[in-house]
């Protein structure tokens, strides 16, 4: 191969000159390339490598056409072509005479050879693809191709259209039979309806799409719908339409009814199996065609296939409710294998995890839209379906709280799309993007873990100033009371009206300050949080600088100026500072820290060293706390350590921490907080579920008591039932802590049981 391609990028960089012979497509075009040296009467100036690259492609198409031509007229007792697997003996019989089984095996043969060959040929005559056929292409010359597609161009002009109604139908010949039970070749079909899916070649389409491979994915699928998609779903329809046709002849109306009415009157059990083995067998057939869609059709195939399907079904009686549970069932299984093929990546990866759910569910929406007409049937099957795998599938199956994993990783993929990020969607994108997550979460049964998860994240968001798009954020706010309810999103609420009121409260501080002539000496913003509204928060003891001492005192006395009966409490391991830093050379930089880093670094305005214990006295932090600081400070080179400092161990009080006075960085603004801040993801999940539990045990208790309030007398299975029911918009309680629940509320004296019937719960006023 070596040698040929050399052969050829000789040819095409020789200086050597023949005519111009005819190509595949209209000669070059007038006045392609106006500065070159040769001119052609006709059509303008042309280059010598212009005719080298005409010649070479004119006599590769003439080579294949006659290649290609001659597949037609072979005869088969040539001793060049030994065709022993063909299924009868045909001596001396043309290749176009073929018929059925036989010409699909001399047509599927020929093929894989041609197209295997075609493939080689471009790889020997890639020079050319990247030179001459390029320019072509670049210049607007549509009736050029790259070397593959033209063998493909020249095998569908002259093979294909030729044999084609043959072909087709020996191929909807060979299913029939399959319908009927015969063992068939399905790799007969398979490739030919490949082959005919590569044959899409739309000749409209720019030469750029061409190129590019960015063809229209409908054109290139022309040839397969054309040729035998059509075919084929007329094919099935009148198959089916016989098989109804006969049944109807053999069995009249009259003899239908009478066993229908056998059945309901008497309740035979033998008459009962034989109409269920019916019910079955369509069941099959459903199934059978779904699978055949799988196994050898294109995949386009099959929401035309399921229309038709639904049309034929729609004249049986419970015909469509047999489709609709084989479509549930199909939908599951799908589902549940792309999950399973991502488990491994997606525990961790909340964009894998759900983007790949949407895939499945967007395909099968699209099919329920355009294939069933959205009735309600088809889309009550796709919604129980994606309900079963969006909630337990193999991601779910590897988290000890197998429930809380997909509202988990839904929570963290909305706050991926609503944190700043350096790759940020354009606004629409977004907003299309947080659409689909809806989608997701309609079929989340634990919304309440969800509620947890998202109000974290969300409130991480807002105090550290990172959120995108405030208005995505309302948006998706909205999003969800829409979908819950105003009680599910009011503490989301709450917390966008505190960061607005906090805005307001910083510029009339300002102006508190202003008129009392204070100067604090530093830029001081706060968030005002009201305690009720925002998850809990970690607290942190310490001594504060003297400037940030006095700004917060300034503060809580405007604030106390303004609200009598309320109570400040600073939550300082959540507050962030910017600092300006001289000591590092010539270069300034500027460090956002956490408040306790910010105190830390202060002190070495006043010392260049300090022993750990020192640090404690003087900061007034316990032990860990501050080991976790120096470690951050440490790692990112501000500070140096006599010994090496362990988050997890507390160090000794004679340690010594000194500044680094060699510190460099490329950057002028270094973020030291991040560190700091990091949590440990499996101790926040586990801490979210235990606030969930104790959640759902005052719901549940709520439920119940409004329950007995309105019905004064129940039966254990009504309450449990009613239980149950109420709360499944919310989560999906276990019935064990129904239970539990039930039981507190008795030994609380809410209800009680009724002595006489024990199963009967009273109310207690």
């Amino acid at each position: 191969l070596a040698s040929v391609f050399r052969s050829v990028y000789d040819f095409c960089t020789a200086v050597s000159v023949n005519a111009q012979p005819g190509v595949v497509g209209r000669p070059t075009r007038p006045n392609a390339r106006s500065s070159h040296r040769n001119y052609n009467a006709e059509d303008g100036p042309v280059t010598t490598t212009d005719f080298v690259g005409v010649e070479m492609y004119a006599k590769l198409t003439n080579f294949i056409e006659s290649y290609v031509k001659a597949r037609l007229e072979v005869r088969l007792s040539h001793p060049y072509f030994p065709y022993q697997f063909l299924r009868h003996s045909v001596p001396l019989q043309d290749a176009k005479d073929l018929l059925g089984e036989d010409l699909l095996l001399y047509y599927t043969t020929q093929w894989s050879e041609f197209r295997f060959s075609s493939k080689v040929v471009d790889g020997i005559f890639s020079y050319l693809n990247r030179h001459w056929i390029k320019r072509e292409l670049d210049e607007g010359n549509g009736n050029i191709y790259m070397i593959y597609t033209l063998a493909l161009v020249i095998w569908k002009r002259s093979l294909f259209m030729e044999s084609k109604e043959r072909v087709t139908d020996a191929v909807l010949d060979l299913i029939r039979r399959e319908r009927n039970g015969e063992p068939i070749n399905r790799k007969l079909i398979r490739d030919v309806t490949d082959c005919y899916v590569e044959l899409g070649i739309e000749e409209e389409e720019t030469p750029d799409q061409v190129r590019a491979g960015q063809a229209n994915p409908n054109a290139k699928l022309k040839v397969y719908v054309e040729h035998f998609e059509t075919k084929f779903l007329r094919e099935t329809e009148n198959f089916y339409a016989n098989e109804a046709q006969a049944f109807l002849e053999h069995n009249p109306l009259t003899e239908y009814m009478k066993k229908v009415n056998y059945i309901t009157s008497l309740g035979s059990a033998l008459a009962y199996q034989e109409f269920h083995n019916k019910v079955v067998q369509v069941e099959r057939r459903l199934e059978d065609e779904r699978t055949r869609c799988e196994m050898y059709l294109h995949m386009a195939t099959q929401e035309p296939l399921s229309k038709t399907c639904e049309k034929l079904c729609d004249r049986v009686e419970d015909g469509l409710n047999n489709l609709r549970s084989a479509l549930e069932s199909h939908i599951t299984k799908e589902g549940l294998a792309a999950i399973a093929k991502v488990a491994d990546a997606a525990f961790t990866d909340a964009k894998l995890y759900v983007t790949t759910i949407l895939t499945v569910h967007n395909r099968y929406s699209s099919l329920v839209g355009n294939a069933f007409q959205n009735e309600s049937g088809f889309i009550q099957a796709l919604d129980k379906a994606a309900t079963t795998f969006i909630n337990k599938n193999a991601v779910t199956s590897r988290s000890p709280q197998q429930m809380s994993k997909s509202p988990e990783l839904l929570a963290k993929y909305c706050d991926q799309l609503l944190r700043k990020s350096s790759k940020m969607p354009e606004e629409n994108e977004l907003e299309e993007m947080l659409s689909q997550v809806m989608v997701v979460f309609k079929y989340i049964e634990d919304k309440d873990v969800f509620s947890k998860f998202y109000t974290k994240m969300f409130s991480k968001r807002l105090i550290s100033e990172t959120s995108a798009s405030e208005e995505a954020e309302v948006g998706l706010i909205n999003k969800l009371k829409q979908m819950c309810g105003f009680e599910y999103t009011n503490r989301l609420s709450k917390m966008i009206n505190d960061t607005q009121i906090s805005k307001d409260s910083s510029i009339e501080f300002r102006d508190y300050l202003a008129n009392r002539n204070i100067d604090l000496g530093i830029d001081f913003n706060m968030l005002i949080l009201s305690s009720g509204s925002w998850p809990a928060l970690p607290t942190l003891k310490m001594h504060l600088p003297q400037k940030l001492n006095f700004a917060i005192e300034q503060f809580t006395a405007f604030y106390n100026s303004k609200h009598s009966g309320r109570k400040l409490t600073w939550v300082l391991s959540q507050s962030r500072g910017e600092m300006y830093a001289f000591g590092f050379g010539s270069k300034k930089y500027v460090f956002t820290t956490t408040t306790a880093q910010m105190a830390v670094l202060l002190l070495f305005n006043d010392s260049t060293e300090y022993s750990f214990g020192s640090l404690i006295t003087s900061l007034g932090m316990d032990k860990k706390t501050l080991s976790q600081v120096l470690v951050s400070l440490v790692k990112n080179d501000v500070l140096k350590s006599s010994e090496n400092l362990d988050v997890a161990a507390e160090a000794r009080d004679d340690v010594v921490v000194s500044l680094n006075n060699s510190y460099f960085n490329k950057k002028v603004k270094v973020d030291l907080s991040k560190m700091v801040m990091r949590t440990d993801p499996k101790q926040e999940t586990e801490q979210v579920q235990k606030n969930v539990d104790e959640d759902r045990k005052s719901v549940i208790n709520a439920c119940i008591v409004r329950i007995m309030k309105t019905r004064k007398r129940i039966s254990h299975s009504q309450l449990m039932t009613e239980v149950l029911q109420q709360l499944s918009a919310r989560f999906k309680p276990s019935v064990e802590m129904v239970k539990r629940c039930i039981g507190q509320l008795i030994e609380k004296e809410y209800m009680r049981r009724d002595e006489t019937a024990r199963e009967m719960y009273e109310y207690m006023a």
